[in-house]
């Protein structure tokens, strides 16, 4: 299980609002401090997500609890976002390179045009397939403990580390 921490932002009808700072994957190498991009990682704050999960009891805002997604979830959606356009892409490369080089004697223009389109149309599929990879249960992250409240009102929310079982 994938597993993150988040802050309660509020409750309402059995289901709590989170906000949860994005993780980034750059300042976990050996090369960080002279790498641009870990320098630049530690400088901006991450990105916060907004998320619901359902709860059963309401809890105050501000408390810290921790969230997980099962993992098996999160390979599946990430097989279906690179693969379906990856797979349309090939498709069309080897569409093009039969009709376009083969029969018409043309040059790659049209190879590469029938590539980018079907790579498109497969992006546009993968979107469609999204919401239909699995039960609306297994998309929801799910509540796996309450951590307890924030030492203080300027504390941060800090998802650095990812722990996986």
């Amino acid at each position: 299980m994938i597993k993150a921490l988040a802050e309660v932002t509020s409750y309402q009808d059995g289901w709590l609002s989170l906000a949860c700072q994005q993780q980034t994957s750059c300042g976990s190498c050996q090369s960080q401090s002279q790498c641009g991009t870990g320098i630049v990682s530690k400088a901006l704050p991450g990105k916060v997500k907004h998320l619901k999960v359902r709860a059963p009891k309401p809890l105050p805002a501000g408390t810290l609890v921790e969230i997980g997604l099962g993992e098996a979830t999160l390979l599946r959606s990430a097989l279906l976002v690179y693969m379906v356009p990856l797979a349309m892409m090939l498709i069309g490369a080897l569409l093009g390179q039969f009709f376009f080089a083969t029969l018409a004697g043309s040059g790659e223009g049209g190879v590469i045009a029938l590539s980018l389109g079907l790579g498109a149309v497969g992006v546009a599929l993968a979107r469609y397939l999204a919401p239909h990879i699995g039960t609306q249960d297994e998309q929801q992250p799910l509540l796996l403990r309450v951590m307890g409240e924030p030492v203080s009102d300027l504390s941060v929310i800090n998802t650095t580390q990812q722990d996986s079982d």
